[in-house]
């Protein structure tokens, strides 16, 4: 699950390989720890030397595009990153391999293509991170977060519903139940979202942007005083909770 700041950053802009917390397995050698290097000029120069040597089996290439895609997403070149993730994809898949591994590579395209306004091939690839790694929710909560920018809020709905039921009693899920809350304050269901607000609070009571949205749907509720009381409290935590708030809602409107 996500803190507020990176369920935000999941809806305002796609992640970064950084940001998705996962890394190819190292090979052992000191050429493929350049490869996997955060100075996207030396990873690069690397990660080019293993995959014009071929001499490596399918899956370990895979890793070096992989790899590859990432220092060229780095360094602003998403489309040199697409056709390396795809690279990846083809050989994983040649090579009958699964799981998380695939399910990355698939995810970090995904957001690739949402970095450059492709919003459709961008949730077909989570979809295909999520069939291949079912497990995982970031691809649940992405693919939700490209359905809330598209003003598709069913669909966020149920995303968001998934990453909550992977671990609903922990804390670390608390902003995920204040993003459904907010859906169905945006689905004109600000009652059906009340419970969700609360179970927010509930499991973090410092999340201010829990605060912030059960506000919302009090003042939705014409429950003014509550509204209020409620908003001074999600200010105090974090000033800034207004402004990020503002920023979601304005996504998927026309």
């Amino acid at each position: 699950m996500f803190s507020r700041q990176l369920l935000v950053i999941a809806l305002l802009m796609p992640v970064t390989a950084g940001q998705a917390g996962a890394q190819a397995p190292a090979a052992g050698t000191d050429l493929w720890k350049e490869c996997q290097s955060q100075q996207s000029g030396q990873a690069l120069k690397a990660c080019s030397q293993i995959i014009d040597a071929k001499a490596d089996p399918a899956p370990k290439l895979a890793q070096a595009y992989n790899l590859r895609a990432i220092a060229h997403q780095r360094m602003g070149q998403p489309d040199k990153a697409i056709a390396d993730f795809s690279q990846a994809i083809l050989l994983m898949t040649d090579a009958g391999k699964s799981g998380f591994e695939l399910a990355f590579i698939y995810f970090m395209r995904a957001n690739t293509y949402r970095a450059m306004g492709n919003l459709e091939r961008a949730i077909a690839d989570h979809s295909e991170s999520i069939r291949v790694a079912p497990g995982w929710d970031k691809s649940y909560n992405d693919r939700g977060a490209i359905y809330f920018q598209k003003g598709d809020f069913a669909r966020a709905l149920d995303d968001i519903s998934k990453v909550i039921s992977f671990r609903p009693d922990n804390p670390r899920v608390a902003d995920s139940y204040a993003i459904r809350a907010m859906l169905h304050q945006r689905m004109g269901q600000p009652a059906k979202g009340l419970p969700d607000a609360d179970r927010a609070i509930e499991l973090n009571p410092r999340s201010a942007m829990a605060l912030y949205v059960r506000a919302r749907i009090y003042d939705a509720l014409g429950r003014g005083e509550d509204a209020a009381a409620g908003m001074r409290a999600a200010l105090a935590i974090d000033p800034r909770i207004k402004e990020e708030m503002q920023a979601m809602e304005r996504m998927g409107k026309p």
